[in-house]
């Protein structure tokens, strides 16, 4: 049993949508990719994965390979 709370990308990915857009990934992002995105989502991303590195939820080297 892992020590952290999420031990994969999507895990990540799945718990951000959840918590920044209250129904999940709006369909308009659907099939873009990360630099698709509006700038305000990838900054929110970035912290998202700070925060829970910083809560010790991921560990170092997921936090520095996840990517939305």
């Amino acid at each position: 049993m892992s020590k952290y709370v999420y031990t994969s990308q999507r895990e990540i990915r799945d718990a951000f949508w959840g918590v920044y857009f209250v129904t999940g990934k709006p369909r308009r992002y659907y099939g873009k990719t990360q630099k698709d995105m509006p700038t305000d989502v990838r900054i929110a991303f970035c912290d998202f994965v700070n925060y829970l590195r910083n809560q010790d939820a991921i560990s170092e080297n997921l936090a520095g390979k996840v990517t939305l």
